[in-house]
């Protein structure tokens, strides 16, 4: 929220909200097959505790350089790349631990996002007061002190790979292009996500820019939370019932809705309005982003969940900086109105076309050859 809001306040321009949100997400594409195989080679334990310790380093050198006046678009970009670098590194180890807990994967995907979504639905609000009432220094103080009881868990808590060291090793030589044609749950789930991550996922960084005038701070804090709020009510839904997140269509239909939502939001008149829509906006594609999740790590062998996740996270993540391109040079052409609708609606049709295809694809693999 702060990062956002920094940006906005000194620029004024989708182009630069865009681009602070690619160098975030960029390195997530290139780094993939590598983090994915680092996960599955090494200890996710250790991976994790070096990865969360830089990213505490990077929201502090943040926050130090907002309380003395020397943050500007420029450096924020380096922070941004940097930090997106981190998190490359640390997602596919962060998922892959994530069933090694002894729960179920639908009870590990239900609950990330249970938790994850209610911290995000709080934050956009508390980040308005905060901002309103302090300045966006203590907004980045915040996220850095965030980061020391994940870090003091890490070092106490010790979860351990359920794959030996043999088997980790022998893993090394398949690639993530021989997984991905051999397993049809990925060929089937990443084309649709695809589509949300470079059309509709990075519509998120223009709030901003299609807030309402005259109340921008709060009409953007309304949207942020109304995401959040619509993220948490669908994963208690995911919690109380998991079955949910084991079909595809839930992540075809939550996927369209999240269109539709997002092609209506831009032409809204109030932030009552505002906040419901993008209420909708993020539970449908809360439910799926997690049936995506939950389907490619029911699928998964222990010894390859880490490229497993590294191509998830590569697709649900990685693309979104190609998107942020497209839709920030559209926003400066068209308005960011415009762009965000126009985006939306191209995506609905082609993970329609996607769902199509597969499904004849299918049909063909089914029947056999004559």
């Amino acid at each position: 929220m702060a990062l956002s809001w920094v940006v906005w306040t000194q620029t004024h321009s989708p182009l630069w909200l865009s681009a602070i949100a690619l160098l975030s997400a960029l390195p997530s594409l290139p780094l993939a097959p590598v983090a994915g195989s680092m996960a599955d080679r090494f200890h996710r334990h250790h991976i994790l505790l070096i990865t969360q310790t830089i990213g505490c380093v990077i929201a502090a050198l943040t926050a130090f350089l907002s309380f003395f006046g020397y943050l500007n678009p420029y450096n924020l970009a380096v922070l941004a790349l940097i930090f997106g670098i981190v998190t490359s590194i640390d997602g596919p180890s962060m998922h892959s631990m994530l069933v090694e807990t002894g729960e179920t994967v639908s009870q590990a995907v239900a609950r990330q996002s249970l938790v994850m979504n209610v911290a995000r639905s709080i934050a956009p609000m508390v980040a308005v007061f905060i901002i309103e009432s302090f300045s966006a220094t203590w907004c980045f103080a915040m996220n850095a002190i965030c980061f020391i009881p994940m870090i003091a868990v890490m070092a106490v808590v010790k979860i351990p790979n359920r794959t030996t060291s043999e088997q980790r090793e022998e893993s090394v030589g398949v690639t993530s292009r021989q997984l991905f044609m051999t397993y049809p749950i990925l060929r089937e789930v990443l084309p649709q996500v695809a589509c949300l991550s470079i059309l509709v996922m990075p519509a998120v960084a223009l709030l901003p820019a299609i807030s309402l005038k005259g109340s921008e701070l709060m009409s953007f804090g309304s949207m942020s939370s109304g995401l959040g709020f619509g993220a948490v009510a669908a994963a208690v839904l995911m919690q109380r019932n998991r079955r949910i997140i084991h079909h595809v269509t839930t992540v075809w239909t939550g996927g369209w809705v999240t269109c539709i939502a997002f092609a209506v939001l831009p032409a809204l008149e109030t932030v009552t309005s505002q906040w419901l829509c993008a209420l909708v906006a993020g539970g449908s594609l809360t439910f799926a982003l997690a049936a995506a999740n939950n389907l490619v790590q029911c699928k998964a062998p222990d010894i390859y969940r880490g490229r497993f996740s590294a191509m998830y996270l590569a697709v649900m993540l990685g693309l979104v900086p190609v998107g942020q391109l497209i839709l920030g040079f559209a926003s400066e052409q068209f308005t960011a109105v415009v762009a965000v609708r126009a985006c939306a609606v191209i995506a609905m049709v082609l993970m329609v076309l996607f769902a199509f295809l597969f499904s004849i694809s299918k049909a063909e693999e089914t029947v056999g050859p004559d």
